[in-house]
C-alpha cells in the first residue's frame, strides 16, 4: 500500500498556532466592524463607513497581493538555488510567506486617505513656479506614490533578509571566499543580481519624485527650493536616476556573469556620485556664489514663498489704514453703546471657578468650559458667555459607583449657564441669565438633556425598564425614560452578544432591565464622536455649545491640512489649513451634521469620495448660521504666520526688517501671550456692530502697537481684515499699559491692601477695543478670598489717552476717565436704586408681619434715605 504524506508533528502544531491565532484576529476585527457599523448605521451614515471599509481593503488586498507574490517568488528562486547546490530543494512554507505579506501590508493599508486623494483628486488650478504643475499633484498624489515607493522598498528589503538568512544556512559548511563563487549556484548569482538591481530601479524612482519635495524643503532664506536647490541639486537628482536605472541593468548582466566584485564597485560609485552632487557641490555653490550675493539670487524664490504661504493659510488680508486718534468723548460712547455694553470683562478662567462653585448644583454635575457666542438678548444683541452642565460619574461617590448608576441611571447632564459679559450683580458675581436646574432665563430651552458631550467617556444604555435619573428637585430627583433616535437598538440576543464582548460586560446578557426597545449610546465624546465618522478632518480643541431652536447642540470646528504645499511655510507639521466645516451635534440624539461652508480643493476632495456626509451650507437654518464663528486655533495659525510674512518685498522679508510678534499681557502673576478675543464692534467704515474675532501685533523686540487683525464672524464671515496704525505714531501696547497700571500709586495701593486682607488679586485680559479711530484698554480684575473659590469682580481698569482709573464698574470707569456721567451709568444708579427700594420695602412688610416694630421703623426710614437719592438721580 502506498505510504502518505505526512505533515511532521512540530510544523503541525506551528500551524495550528498560527491558524488559531489569524482566527482569533480576524474575529476580533470582524466584531469590530460590525459594531461599528450598526453605529454608522443608527446615524444613517453606513455607506461612510462602507467607503472607507472599501477604501482600507482595496489597498490591504493590494499591497497584499503583491507581497505574497513576490515573497513566494523570492522563496522558488531560493528553493531552486538550494537544489542546484545540494541536489535536492530546502523547502520552506508558504505560510512564512503569506504571514510576512499579510505583516507588511496591514500598516500600509492605514494609509488609505492618501488613496483617496490619490484617486479623487481635483485641481487648484494653481501651479508651481518650477516645473509648472498644478498644485494638486504635491498634495493629492505625490505622497500616496511616495507611500508606494516605501512599500516596495520595504518589500524588496524583507526578500533580501529572508534570502541572506537562506543562503547563511544553506552554505554555512562552505569555507573561503574562493570555495564560495565556485559553488554559488548560478541561479542564486541571477537572484542575487536582481535583488540589487531592485533596489537600484527604486534609488532611480525615488531620486526622481524627491526632485518634487525640494519645493516643500525649508533651508536658507527660503521655503522651498532655493537658488542651489534648483541649478545644483535638482540636476544633480536627475543625474542620480539615470544613473542608478543604468546600474541596475549592468547588475543583472554581472550575475549572469557571477561577478559579486563589480556589483559591489557599482554600489559604492553610486555612494560616491551621490555624496559629491547632492551634498558637496550644493554646499560648495552656496557658499562661494549665493551667499556673496544672497538677496539677488533668492529673490524670486522669495517672492514665490511669500505668496504661496499667503495661499496655503488663507491669507487673503484686506489691508486698511487706522488713524489712531485721541478724539473719544462722551458722545463718541454713546455712539458706540453696542460694543460697550458687549465689553467682555468677564475672563473665561475666573468665570469658570464662578459658574462651577455657583451652578454645580450636585457633586456629579461638572462645567468644564466656559464658551463665547452672542444671542438677541431682550431684543439687543448681546455677547454671552455660556458653559454646558455635564454630569460625570466619576465623581459619584464609591459606593455609588455601580453598573446600573454608571451605564443605565445616571445617563446625561443637564442645561447650560450663561451671563452677558458685562454685567455684573452687586456682590461682583455674573449676572446669570440662564441658570438653575431646569434651566430658567432669558433663552428658552426645550431639551436641556446632554447625552453627548466633551465629558461623556462611556457607554450608556437608555430605554430600559429602569427609569433614568434626570435632574434633582428639592430632596428628590425627577426621573425620566429616553425618548430620541441615539444610539444602537439592541433588538436581538446576537447584538447583546457582541457588544458584551466588545465591552468585555457579560451584563449585555444578564440584566433584565435591557429590552428589545434598549439603545445603547457609545463614542458620546463629541470630538471622538466626529473623529471617528471623518478621522480624514483635524477637529478644534475647543468645541462650544449653543442653543438653537430651543435644543442644545455642540459645534466643532474642523480643518483640512496638508503638509505638502510648494513653497509655503511650515507651522508645526502642516503648511496648509482650512476651516471648511461646521459640525453641529445634537446633545440628545447625538446626530452630526457636517456643513460645507467653504468650498476648497480639499474639502472637495472628500465630498467626491463621501458624498453622504457632508451637507451644502445652503441647507444650513439661518438659527444655526448665526452661531457659527471664525475659530481662534485657526486664527491663531494665522497670527503666527501673518507676522512674518505680511512683508510684500522680497528684500524686506530677507532681512526681517518688518517682523511683528503677538503681543504679551500679564494674566494673574504670569506673563504670557495674548490670546486672540471675540468682541462686538462696529467696524471703521461699517454701519452696524457686529461679532468679529481680533488680536493686535506689536513690532518684534517692542512693546508698542503696530496693527490690529480681525475676523469677521457674521454677515461677511470669514473675511480677514488688517488695520495699520500710522508709521512713526506711537499707541500703547499691552505690556506698555500693564506698565501704567503698575505705576498708578492709587491701584497699587489698594492692590497690596488687598493681598494683606487675605485675597488674591486676579488682572484678567487685557482688551484692546477699537472704537471708531481711537483705542480704548480695558482690563477686569478680580478679587479671591484665600479659603474661597468664587472670584469677585471688584474693579474695571478702564485707560484711555493719558487717562487712567479702575471703578467697581466698567460705566463708572468711564466716567471717571471721560470727565462726565456717561448715560449707562445714570441708567445703572437709577436701576440699582429702584432694586433696592423693592429689597427694603418687601423687608419692611415681613418686619411688620413678624410684629417687630422697631425693625419696621428702622427700614422705613432707610427707604425714605434711598426715595432722597433717586429723587435727587433724577
Amino acid at each position: 500500500m502506498e505510504k502518505r504524506f505526512k505533515i511532521p508533528t512540530a510544523e503541525r502544531k506551528i500551524i495550528l498556532l498560527i491558524t488559531s491565532a489569524a482566527i482569533l484576529i480576524l474575529l476580533g476585527i470582524a466584531l469590530d466592524l460590525y459594531t461599528e457599523f450598526l453605529w454608522f448605521k443608527s446615524l444613517n451614515l453606513d455607506s461612510v463607513f462602507i467607503a472607507m471599509l472599501y477604501y482600507r481593503l482595496t489597498l490591504l488586498v493590494v499591497f497584499f497581493t503583491i507581497a505574497f507574490v513576490i515573497l513566494s517568488l523570492n522563496r522558488l528562486i531560493l528553493q531552486k538555488a538550494s537544489y542546484e547546490f545540494l541536489g535536492k530543494s530546502y523547502r520552506l512554507s508558504f505560510l512564512v510567506d503569506l504571514s510576512l505579506a499579510l505583516i507588511l501590508a496591514f500598516p500600509f493599508s492605514h494609509t488609505w486617505i492618501q488613496y483617496v486623494y490619490f484617486t479623487n483628486s481635483i485641481d487648484f488650478n494653481l501651479k508651481d513656479p518650477i516645473f509648472g504643475l498644478d498644485v494638486s499633484f504635491y498634495v493629492f498624489k505625490l505622497p500616496f506614490i511616495q507611500t508606494v515607493l516605501l512599500f516596495f522598498l520595504t518589500l524588496i528589503l524583507l526578500a533580501i533578509l529572508v534570502s541572506v538568512a537562506y543562503y547563511a544556512y544553506i552554505f554555512r559548511d562552505i569555507q573561503g571566499l574562493d570555495e564560495f563563487k565556485a559553488k554559488f549556484p548560478k541561479t542564486a548569482y541571477i537572484h542575487v543580481s536582481l535583488l540589487l538591481a531592485s533596489i537600484f530601479i527604486l534609488i532611480s524612482v525615488y531620486f526622481y519624485f524627491a526632485r518634487f519635495d525640494l519645493l516643500t524643503s525649508s533651508h536658507g532664506a527660503v521655503m522651498g527650493a532655493g537658488y542651489t536647490d534648483v541649478h545644483v541639486v535638482l540636476p544633480a537628482m536627475g543625474l542620480i536616476a539615470v544613473i542608478s536605472l543604468l546600474f541596475a541593468a549592468v547588475t543583472i548582466y554581472l550575475g549572469y556573469k557571477r561577478n559579486f566584485e563589480a556589483m559591489a564597485v557599482l554600489v559604492i560609485v553610486l555612494v560616491i556620485v551621490t555624496f559629491f552632487s547632492i551634498v558637496v557641490a550644493p554646499a560648495m555653490i552656496q557658499k562661494l556664489k549665493v551667499e556673496p550675493n544672497e538677496i539677488a539670487k533668492e529673490e524670486k524664490y522669495i517672492k514665490y514663498s511669500i505668496n504661496f504661504t499667503r495661499f496655503a493659510y488663507g491669507l487673503d488680508v484686506e489691508k486698511m489704514y487706522y488713524s489712531a486718534e485721541d478724539n473719544l468723548s462722551v458722545d463718541t460712547i454713546e455712539r458706540n453703546r453696542g460694543t460697550i455694553d458687549n465689553i467682555r470683562i468677564w475672563d473665561h478662567r475666573p468665570l469658570l471657578s464662578v459658574y462651577k462653585q455657583m451652578q454645580q448644583i450636585r457633586t456629579y454635575y461638572f462645567v468644564n468650559d466656559v464658551d463665547v457666542d452672542r444671542y438677541n438678548i431682550d431684543g439687543r444683541y448681546t455677547q454671552i458667555m455660556i458653559s454646558a452642565r455635564e454630569l460625570s460619574t466619576e465623581l459619584l461617590s464609591p459606593r455609588a459607583k455601580t453598573w446600573l448608576n454608571s451605564h443605565l441611571i445616571f445617563t446625561h447632564g443637564y442645561g447650560v449657564v450663561a451671563s452677558p459679559v458685562n454685567s455684573v450683580t452687586k456682590e461682583g458675581l455674573p449676572n446669570l441669565i440662564v441658570e438653575d436646574i431646569p434651566p430658567m432665563g432669558k433663552i428658552t430651552i426645550e431639551h436641556p438633556e446632554i447625552y453627548y458631550g466633551e465629558l461623556t467617556t462611556d457607554y450608556v444604555i437608555v430605554k430600559t425598564k429602569q427609569k433614568e435619573f434626570d435632574y434633582p428637585l428639592g430632596e428628590g430627583n425627577v426621573l425620566t425614560t429616553y425618548n430620541g433616535s441615539g444610539g444602537v437598538k439592541l433588538d436581538s440576543y446576537f447584538k447583546k452578544l457582541v457588544y458584551s464582548i466588545k465591552f468585555g460586560d457579560v451584563k449585555f446578557l444578564l440584566s433584565d432591565y435591557i429590552t428589545t426597545e434598549s439603545r445603547l449610546m457609545y463614542h458620546r465624546n463629541i470630538v471622538d464622536r466626529v473623529s471617528t465618522i471623518a478621522p480624514f478632518l483635524v477637529y478644534d480643541k475647543d468645541p462650544y455649545i449653543a442653543v438653537i431652536n430651543g435644543r442644545l447642540y455642540w459645534i466643532v470646528d474642523s480643518y483640512t491640512i496638508l503638509d505638502k504645499f510648494p513653497y509655503s511655510a511650515r507651522y508645526s507639521t502642516f503648511n496648509y489649513i482650512r476651516n471648511p466645516v461646521k459640525v453641529f451635534i445634537d446633545t440628545y440624539n447625538g446626530t452630526p451634521e457636517f456643513y460645507v461652508i467653504q468650498k476648497e480643493p480639499v474639502i472637495e476632495v472628500l465630498m467626491k469620495a463621501f458624498p453622504d456626509l457632508f451637507i451644502p451650507a445652503s441647507k444650513m437654518g439661518e438659527e444655526k448660521r448665526a452661531h457659527i464663528r471664525y475659530p481662534v486655533d485657526l486664527f491663531e495659525v494665522q497670527a503666527h504666520i501673518y507676522a512674518t510674512f505680511h512683508m510684500d518685498d522680497a528684500k524686506t522679508f530677507y532681512n526681517r526688517e518688518d517682523v511683528w510678534e503677538i503681543p504679551k499681557e500679564i494674566l494673574e502673576d504670569e506673563r504670557i501671550e495674548m490670546e486672540p478675543y471675540y468682541v462686538i464692534l462696529t467696524l471703521p467704515k461699517g454701519d452696524e456692530p457686529e461679532f468679529i474675532l481680533m488680536l493686535p501685533f506689536t513690532p518684534k523686540g517692542r512693546d508698542n502697537i503696530i496693527s490690529w487683525l480681525a475676523a469677521r464672524c457674521d454677515e461677511e464671515y470669514g473675511e480677514l481684515r488688517l488695520y495699520e496704525f500710522p508709521k512713526g505714531q506711537l499707541i500703547y501696547g499691552p505690556m506698555q499699559i500693564e506698565a501704567r497700571i503698575d505705576q498708578d500709586p492709587d491701584i497699587s495701593k489698594l492692590f497690596t491692601l488687598w493681598g494683606q486682607v487675605g485675597s488674591k488679586v486676579i488682572r484678567g485680559n487685557l482688551l484692546v477695543i477699537p472704537i471708531e479711530n481711537s483705542i480704548l484698554y480695558i482690563e477686569p480684575v478680580y478679587l479671591r478670598a484665600v479659603n474661597a473659590q468664587i472670584p469677585e469682580l471688584r474693579g474695571v481698569i478702564v485707560v484711555y489717552s493719558d487717562a487712567l482709573a479702575m471703578r467697581p464698574t466698567l460705566n463708572e470707569s468711564l466716567t471717571a476717565v471721560f470727565g462726565r456721567e456717561v448715560r449707562g451709568v445714570i441708567e445703572e444708579g437709577v436701576q440699582e436704586l429702584i432694586r433696592l427700594l423693592v429689597e427694603i420695602y418687601n423687608e419692611a412688610m415681613d418686619e411688620a408681619k413678624a410684629g417687630n416694630l422697631s425693625e419696621f421703623g428702622e427700614a422705613i426710614e432707610r427707604l425714605g434715605d434711598v426715595i432722597d437719592k433717586l429723587n435727587q438721580t433724577s
